[in-house]
């Protein structure tokens, strides 16, 4: 990243006294232009929780998707302000690992409307590389679990029976945070076509920085998601 930045720094020299460029960057048309654009892919969502004592519960990731619109204010040919709108799916299960619950689970899905802020600094030409950083706020619109749990008999009988359960997630207002915010981070590869056109590829670290859950109880452990997303998208410039 550190090399990015400063071979991005050494370009930027090479401007001339009318914001365009000598180099290798995009066209000059480009400094000072909007682009729009739309795009989907894949998340993989890590759920972060110090379990402390309890062993047995083993958070795994899952997948997801994403798509959104994106909006691109080019303001330099190696520099943007970039803002998307996007569903963001972020999932996890979590499995009951102990001779009292040896096939408890519950897979999470979770979704999310968000809204990350970034800056883009470019190094190319028509085929160009970038990189990607800024913060994002997102809000909770909707979840649904799957999975199964140990019955009630199990206090009467003793016997492992288990019900399985498959429901939207209702929210609770004391223990749910549905706001959650942090750090964006991330590198692509776009590529320019018929001088209108951009398809991409890029690759983000979404780090959150907000507990899912309130404190609605003393010595609650705080839980973060970090999110990773591939993408690929087609932009117009305008």
């Amino acid at each position: 990243m550190f090399f990015l930045f400063a071979t991005l720094a050494g370009v930027a020299k090479s401007q001339t006294s009318d914001g365009t460029f000598r180099g290798s960057l995009l066209p000059d048309s480009a400094a000072s232009r909007w682009s729009v654009g739309l795009f989907g892919g894949t998340t993989k969502n890590h759920h972060i929780i110090n379990t402390l004592y309890a062993t047995d519960m083993k958070y795994t990731d899952l997948g997801g998707f994403t798509a959104g619109a994106t909006a691109s204010w080019h303001l330099k040919g190696w520099f943007s302000l970039r803002a998307d709108v996007s569903m963001v799916q972020k999932n996890y299960r979590l499995d009951r690992d102990n001779r009292h619950l040896p096939f408890a689970y519950t897979e999470s899905t979770n979704n999310y409307l968000s809204v990350p802020l970034t800056a883009v600094f470019s190094l190319g030409r028509t085929f160009r590389v970038c990189g990607i950083v800024g913060a994002y706020a997102d809000y909770w619109l909707s979840g649904h679990r799957e999975g199964q749990s140990l019955s009630v008999t199990y206090l009467v009988t003793n016997n492992q029976e288990y019900t399985h359960f498959d429901e939207d997630y209702t929210f609770n207002s004391v223990r749910d945070n549905r706001f959650d915010a942090g750090l964006v981070f991330g590198g692509a590869l776009r590529c320019t076509l018929f001088k209108k056109l951009d398809i991409s590829a890029e690759l983000r670290w979404y780090y959150g920085l907000t507990d899912v859950q309130k404190q609605y109880m003393t010595n609650l452990n705080p839980r973060y998601n970090t999110t990773r997303s591939l993408q690929f998208g087609l932009s117009y410039w305008l």
